[in-house]
């Protein structure tokens, strides 16, 4: 059985000297999407509908968990993304070594204050283009 412990998220300016944010507690990468056209016809027998894949694909959306440390330097870059009108780039490192590195902009920036537990911050990263696979061992 595969865990996420261990897993790692980064950020870069320029796609190739990458810093680690700090505290990661969860990442969700979504889901990837794409568009269907109906192409049943009327006088179709089978009961069922027909679909043809069709437009553009949808890399999704990041929501990543960090436990709140305003100090970190890494945090403190994702502040200034949301900030920033530009794509940054991004990577996701898992256990085994597989590496998901895309471009992005940060669509939510939330925190969460529970009164008997950790302060958390909730990033959201819209992927902007095809995410590149690095598989590890």
């Amino acid at each position: 059985m595969t865990q996420g412990y261990k897993t790692q998220f980064h950020r870069s300016d320029d796609g190739v000297a990458y810093t680690q944010v700090a505290g990661l507690l969860d990442v969700d990468p979504g889901e990837e999407s794409r568009g269907s056209d109906d192409v049943t016809p009327i006088d179709g027998t089978s009961g069922y509908m027909d679909f043809d894949p069709v437009g553009l694909r949808d890399a999704g959306e990041h929501s990543l968990t960090f436990i709140w440390n305003e100090g970190d330097a890494g945090q403190a870059a994702l502040r200034a993304d949301f900030d920033s009108d530009t794509n940054c780039y991004y990577k996701v490192v898992y256990p085994e070594g597989t590496e998901v590195e895309f471009v992005g902009h940060i669509t939510g920036w939330g925190k969460a204050i529970p009164k008997d537990s950790k302060m958390t911050r909730t990033v959201k990263v819209k992927v902007s283009g095809k995410p590149a696979v690095t598989p590890g061992t």
